[in-house]
């Protein structure tokens, strides 16, 4: 009975200060913007999107985002490995302005600012992919809406920003809240991310929450 009692605990701690919830484009809707733009974005952060910071680029930040894309991918492989080291270049220069560069516990969050939940990372990620999209950057893929899984009854409810291959439909989550702070997050298919708790990932498709030290 004891154990039944702290599942239950658990379960509302993390309900209360972590937002995983099965709704992820409900929060897409509210906190994401149709046409993001380097020159003026919002990211979440805080657990939940609690805080939204406007976010301003230089040609110069965005550049180096750009230069990540060169030269263009043969193949789709390729364009998968090029969209995480672009993510991984825009988490470094956003946390700059939010100081969301920080360690990331990915633990139940009291009012820590610099800490990113999967809704903050989830929202996040379909914002910068959106913006490579749009500046013509991806070119293999397109960006699809949020993927939510998991169950409240197994607290392992999780979102994820998602892209799709466009010759085969193939769709692959983009998650970087497997890794820290400005790692390349891995990019693999979707049915692996869905399938289990943590994600057994390929080889070759990024890092893994045991390399980054992460608490899943």
């Amino acid at each position: 009975m004891r154990g039944g009692v702290v599942r239950v605990l658990a379960l509302s701690g993390l309900l209360a200060f972590g937002g995983c919830t099965p709704a992820p484009n409900a929060y897409m809707a509210q906190y994401g913007a149709a046409y993001p733009a380097p020159g003026g974005f919002r990211v979440c952060h805080g657990y939940g999107c609690k805080l939204k910071t406007r976010i301003t680029l230089s040609e110069a930040e965005w550049q180096r985002v750009r230069a990540a894309f060169e030269p263009a991918a043969s193949s789709a492989s390729g364009e998968r490995r090029q969209i995480a080291v672009a993510i991984a270049v825009l988490e470094a220069e956003v946390g700059e302005r939010t100081g969301t560069s920080a360690h990331q516990r990915r633990e139940v969050n009291t009012g820590d600012a610099t800490q990113l939940d999967c809704i903050d990372e989830s929202v996040n990620t379909w914002t910068y992919l959106t913006m490579l999209d749009r500046d013509g950057l991806i070119r293999l893929h397109q960006v699809a809406s949020i993927a939510h899984g998991g169950s409240v009854f197994r607290l392992d409810m999780r979102n994820t920003a998602v892209i799709e291959r466009k010759t085969t439909g193939t769709a692959y989550a983009v998650d970087p809240w497997l890794v820290d702070a400005g790692e390349p997050p891995p990019i693999f298919p979707l049915t692996i991310w869905l399938a289990s708790w943590p994600p057994h990932i390929p080889g070759g498709m990024g890092g893994s929450p045991e390399q980054s030290g992460n608490r899943i």
